[in-house]
C-alpha cells in the first residue's frame, strides 16, 4: 500500500527516468518479437543489434539506478526519452496494416511508406530507438555509454543502408530515389539542412 512517507524516499527525477526508459524498452521489445515480420526469420545482425540494444539499455538502467538524477540532466533526458516513445507510436501506428520486415531482412520491398513519421525521415523506428539510447545515456551521466550508442548507431545506419540499397535494385527505385531526396535518413531535412 503506497504511503505518503514512502513518498518522500523516492528520487523523483530518478525514479521517473527509470520508470519510463524500462516502458519504452518494454515496448520496443515487444515490438521486436511481435510486431515485425520475419520472412526468413530473425538475421544474424538483427540477432547481434538485439544483444547489444539489451545490454545497452541493462547498463542505462543500472546507472540510472545508481546515479542520482539531477534536473540538468532530467529535462534532456526526458525530452528524448518522451520523443522516442511518441516517435516509435507514431511509426507504429503508421505502419499497421503493412508491417515491415524486421532489420537486415533479406525480401525486396513491395511498397513505399511516405505518410506518418516517413514524411519526414526514411527510418524512424531507428531513430526512435536512437533517441531512446541518447536519453538514456543522459540519464545515467555515464558518458562511456556513448560508446555503445555509436556502436548501435553504426548497426541502424548500416542496417539502414541495406535497406536503401534493397529499394535501389526494386521495381521502387525510381519512387524511392525521390522520397530519399526530400526525406532526411534519421533527421528530417526541412528542420536540420543538409
Amino acid at each position: 500500500m503506497w504511503r505518503w512517507e514512502d513518498h518522500k524516499k523516492m528520487r523523483l527525477p530518478q525514479d521517473l527516468l527509470l520508470i519510463l526508459a524500462s516502458v519504452i524498452f518494454l515496448a520496443f521489445t515487444i515490438g521486436y518479437f511481435a510486431y515485425f515480420r520475419r520472412p526468413e526469420g530473425t538475421p544474424w545482425p538483427m540477432r547481434v543489434l538485439a544483444i547489444l540494444s539489451g545490454a545497452t539499455t541493462g547498463g542505462i538502467i543500472s546507472e540510472i539506478t545508481d546515479t542520482r538524477a539531477t534536473w540538468g540532466s532530467f529535462v534532456p533526458a526526458l525530452t528524448l526519452l518522451l520523443l522516442s516513445a511518441a516517435l516509435y507510436g507514431w511509426a507504429i501506428l503508421t505502419t499497421r496494416r503493412q508491417r515491415l520486415s524486421l532489420a537486415f531482412s533479406g525480401d525486396a520491398p513491395d511498397f513505399l511508406l511516405a505518410e506518418g513519421p516517413y514524411r519526414l525521415i526514411r527510418h524512424p523506428f531507428y531513430t526512435a530507438y536512437l533517441l531512446y539510447w541518447l536519453g538514456g545515456t543522459i540519464a545515467a551521466r555515464q558518458p562511456l555509454l556513448l560508446l555503445a550508442v555509436g556502436v548501435m548507431a553504426a548497426g541502424f545506419a548500416w542496417a539502414a543502408l541495406r535497406e536503401e540499397a534493397k529499394f535501389a535494385a526494386s521495381p521502387l527505385a525510381a519512387n524511392y530515389a525521390a522520397y530519399r531526396r526530400r526525406t532526411g535518413m534519421f533527421l528530417p531535412w526541412r528542420i536540420f539542412g543538409a
